[in-house]
């Protein structure tokens, strides 16, 4: 044992206070060069965002420094998702109040292309339901109506006489005034505004009565009739994570239901608040009703408690996290079977709602997922115009587009008619008779909503087919047998009773290519699809990004000679690019039968290359195939 006055022990203590100061210098030497990458200008992955376009090198270095006196954000934080995300169209979200007036520079030009306003512009705030003139037509086959004053508002419905309204929702984002917004709010502040609420709900009146459920240590029972009504929120999103509005979670977050469940707040998700009114039926009045009677009973509350109002902005309207949602935030929809425009084009219909200021979009949500013939038929603008005009820009368009049946009745009329095949010498041409289609025309596959025109499509819009159809998914091939079995079996000469049978095993390959024959590269490929998923022709928006999602994280696995990178094809940078046209390795858009038969939908999204280090592997994902494999490298080593 070292005594406390010996030689050793000072030569100890010595060494300890050497290891502590070269530790904190070390540190110190780190955290500068943390901070220079801070404030240098970034590389943004979403190259076509309006925040790459507006974040410029002069104005990133004018403000990258300041920090809001609110919630303490910055503009880094402001745009890290188009920073780490390729996939962004704004790409910036706020941190508070504040983060749209001391970065005007950067949100107002960028807001104001968004919404296609005027510098000038202010927005004015409409809520009186009486100003709305007629209604969504009584025949068109509408599941729902849902108005969303997106991060405001949302929901004006049908009339209760229309009897195919399922439900009406209308839902708002407020804010309070002096406290973060969900991308940059303090934890004690997100702490603050949960118990401000958990005060406010318990004085609720009448039948906005109800309870409180914090996310923050939820039984497993409550969690599952949360789930059951489809009323609980979850985290995972990318952007709410990136963009930090996932921080400490779930703590601070939680939801509040009245005990008809007509009644709903969200506390802490995107925004502070999301307020919730919904029934079934079409009561679109009655549920607006309930909505203002449910906002007026939080504002007031909250007042109460801490003499804070909601943010309302002279030129934005209510403030929300997100700039594409300030003004109305509004999206007013129904979801609606336009069978006839499915057919005519996904593109068509795309075109034709933009020309009546809407937006179809699948029914599971902002982020696609659709199928069938079922579509969300929404507002386009959020800014610049009032909630009554918005909903009345809807009801009008939806209108048109049905012009009381006539226009789509005449284009399922069409869709289901026996087509003209330009390819006349394909194989659909032989074995698609009218009876098998008359038959088999109106179904629609489970997977990805494929049908059989989709299938044979290039075989009637072009004029070259040999074979002249594709499959969307495995359940084409099943549920279009009696079309797709003989085919398969003339086009590969096999019987009806043939079974295919599969052995990879190299070992058992003899010999190899004549060392002396003039090789100049050999290459094998395959094609992979994974069970679930639509395949290329049918495969969804979301079946397609989850593909890539699920090939990102299998490649970043791959060990040895098989690791290497992935590059996606949204947002490359020019010179990735040439160097993989260099490299031969670049598949491209274009080529007539892909496009016919719909596999260059939102491209060039959930599309990528990836390649080993040696680049002797690739894999292409979500081309004609969801993946494929390739070994190749210079000679004629066909084994290895």
């Amino acid at each position: 044992m070292i005594s406390p006055t010996s030689t050793g022990w000072d030569t100890l203590r010595f060494n300890w206070s050497r290891t502590m100061i070269d530790g904190v210098n070390k540190l110190y030497e780190e955290d500068l060069k943390l901070q220079k990458e801070l404030y240098e200008f970034p590389k943004f992955k979403s190259v076509n965002s309006l925040v790459a376009k507006y974040v410029t090198k002069e104005r990133w270095e004018k403000h990258c420094k300041h920090v809001t006196s609110t919630a303490g954000f910055t503009l880094r934080k402001a745009v890290a998702c188009a920073i780490e995300l390729d996939n962004q169209s704004n790409g910036v979200y706020a941190g508070d109040w504040d983060s749209y007036k001391d970065f005007a520079e950067v949100f107002d030009p960028l807001i104001q292309e968004y919404h296609g306003i005027k510098p000038g512009a202010k927005h004015t705030s409409d809520m009186d339901v009486s100003k709305l003139a007629g209604n969504v037509n009584p025949a068109a086959p509408v599941h729902s109506t849902r108005i969303r004053v997106g991060r405001s508002i949302d929901g004006f419905g049908l009339s209760p006489g229309i009897t195919h309204v399922h439900s009406t929702r209308i839902r708002v984002g407020r804010s309070i005034d002096g406290f973060g917004l969900s991308p940059g709010i303090t934890r004690e502040q997100r702490l603050k505004v949960e118990s401000l609420f958990k005060s406010a709900c318990k004085k609720f009146p009448g039948k906005l009565a109800g309870s409180y459920y914090p996310l923050l240590g939820m039984e497993e029972s409550v969690r599952q009739q949360l789930v059951d009504d489809h009323f609980l929120f979850m985290s995972g999103d990318a952007n709410l994570r990136i963009s930090g509005m996932e921080r400490e979670w779930p703590e601070g977050r939680g939801i509040f239901h009245n005990d008809d469940k007509t009644f709903l707040v969200w506390v802490n998700e995107e925004d502070q608040f999301r307020i919730i009114s919904m029934e079934k039926g079409g009561d679109v009045k009655g549920v607006f009703t309930r909505l203002v009677e449910g906002i007026k009973a939080v504002g007031d509350s909250v007042k109460e408690e801490s003499g804070k109002d909601f943010m309302l902005d002279e030129k934005y309207g209510y403030v929300h996290s997100c700039p594409s949602n300030l003004g109305t935030g509004m999206r007013a929809s129904v979801h609606i079977d336009l069978p006839g425009w499915t057919s005519h084009g996904v593109d068509k219909l795309r075109a034709r709602c933009e020309e009546l200021a809407l937006q179809p979009r699948g029914t599971r949500g902002e982020s696609g997922g659709q199928t069938g013939c079922t579509y969300d038929i929404s507002n386009k603008h959020r800014l610049g115009y009032s909630e009554v005009q918005l909903v009345q820009t809807m009801i009008d368009g939806v209108n048109t587009l049905y012009k009381d049946y006539e226009e789509d009745l005449e284009l399922q009329k069409k869709i289901y008619e026996f087509p003209t095949f330009l390819s006349v010498n394909s194989l659909v041409a032989k074995y698609v008779t009218k009876e098998l289609w008359d038959k088999l025309c109106r179904h629609v596959t489970s997977t990805s909503g494929f049908t059989l025109r989709k299938a044979v499509i290039c075989a009637i819009e072009l004029d070259n087919q040999s074979n002249g159809v594709y499959a969307g998914d495995w359940d084409s091939y099943k549920d279009f047998a009696e079309v797709f079995d003989p085919l398969i079996q003339e086009y590969h000469g096999i019987k009806p009773d043939a079974k295919h049978t599969s052995d990879m095993d190299f070992s058992k390959i003899t010999g190899n290519v004549n060392p002396d024959a003039p090789v100049h590269s050999t290459r094998i490929r395959v094609g992979r699809s994974i069970d679930g998923y639509g395949l290329s022709p049918g495969i969804t928006r979301e079946q397609r990004l989850g593909v890539e999602n699920l090939m990102k994280s299998a490649f970043a696995t791959f060990k040895d000679d098989l690791s290497g990178n992935y590059f996606p094809l949204t947002g490359m940078e020019e010179s990735v690019r040439q160097k993989l046209v260099d490299d031969h390795f670049l598949f491209m858009s274009g080529d007539a039968n892909l496009r016919i038969s719909g596999m260059e939908r939102d491209w060039p999204e959930g599309r990528g290359i990836f390649h080993n280090d040696d680049k002797t592997f690739l894999v292409w994902v979500n081309e004609e195939d969801q993946l494929r494999i390739i070994s190749m490298e210079k000679g004629g080593d066909v084994r290895s």
